[in-house]
């Protein structure tokens, strides 16, 4: 698979890699990265790690790794923002033609973007990584298919290619609108999606994890589906409405049994059943009210325009600001 693309003038292509307490993965990272993707011929690579305020050793690993290899970037977070933010900070420093996607644990084999790049050749402006198999827990293949099928059926815009994950590819015109973003909640492979242009999909096999321990856990799949549906998604809304009309017609078929009882002279002889409606009625209300501050509270987060990070150190990078708000 690690055979050279053809020539086209010494494209530059940026890795973008998260980084968060993977002290494990790190050294094997860049032995991997050094000989499948920097001798390929025709592209200009180079890795810029963004460290998400690792807690371990993981910093002083990438300050050694880029210290060794010019090749090699390094930013650090002041504190932990997670994943998707590190990698918004990723397409904000990086100044290349292309722009990849990889996690630093290696289960996306990076010889996979190679096969991007050819697809990239193809003009496809975005090009996805879709998994055909994997070697996970069963319970993390299984909600991990489930969400992403959710995803693709209820969030993604119509036509996106959109598969699985954040294994992915653009192109620098992709990067420029991706830059253009503002929200908080950012949920990159969403916003990717939404740009639209050409898209193509490469599938490969996903490895095991080798060294580490994910930190992809249950709690943050939910969030990312939590987030991805309120903020690229009108599902939720439409649910109020429809659920709306539903319990309004139910209520009015009560009504009109209990007016009938009164008026034949039989009324019901005990409360029973208007309590449990009116507890229903208002456990439904109650929940109803709750999305609509979540969305009250995502326009308030919007609003106060805070920064998305700030960068407490960096090694080999192009820029070199400390602060990075949202763009203007």
């Amino acid at each position: 698979m690690n055979r050279p693309v053809s020539r086209i003038n010494h494209r530059s292509v940026v890795v973008i890699t998260p980084v968060y307490n993977e002290e494990a993965s790190l050294f094997a990272y860049e032995q991997e990265i050094s000989k499948i993707l920097f001798p390929v011929e025709g592209y200009d690579f180079n890795v810029l790690f963004v460290d998400d305020g690792s807690s371990d050793s993981s910093w002083q690993i990438i300050q050694q790794i880029c210290a060794r290899d010019g090749r090699f970037q390094g930013l650090r977070f002041s504190r932990n923002q997670g994943s998707h933010i590190a990698l918004c900070a990723g397409f904000d420093f990086a100044d290349a033609d292309i722009y990849c996607t990889l996690a630093c644990d290696l289960q996306d084999p990076p010889e996979v973007i190679i096969e991007f790049l050819k697809k990239w050749e193809g003009n496809a402006k975005i090009v996805w990584g879709k998994r055909r198999s994997r070697e996970d827990e069963g319970w993390r293949v299984f909600f991990s298919n489930f969400f992403y099928t959710l995803m693709r059926r209820f969030a993604m815009p119509k036509g996106s290619k959109f598969t699985t994950g954040s294994f992915f590819l653009v192109d620098r015109m992709v990067a420029d609108c991706f830059r253009k973003f503002q929200e908080s909640n950012r949920i990159t492979f969403a916003i990717v999606a939404w740009t639209g242009f050409k898209q193509d999909v490469v599938e490969y096999d996903r490895k095991k994890r080798v060294t580490g321990v994910s930190g992809w856990n249950f709690r943050k799949m939910m969030k990312v589906m939590y987030d991805a549906f309120i903020g690229f998604s009108t599902t939720p809304i439409k649910i109020m409405t429809l659920s709306g009309v539903g319990i309004s017609f139910l209520t009015l078929i009560a009504v009109i049994y209990l007016i009938k009882s009164w008026l034949s002279g039989n009324p019901l002889p005990g409360w029973t059943s208007v309590m449990v409606m009116m507890a229903f009625f208002f456990g439904f209300q109650f929940l109803l009210m709750s999305i609509v501050g979540e969305y009250l509270y995502r326009i308030y987060s919007e609003v106060v325009h805070r920064p998305l990070y700030f960068v407490s150190e960096q090694v080999n990078c192009p820029k070199t600001t400390n602060i990075q708000t949202k763009p203007e």
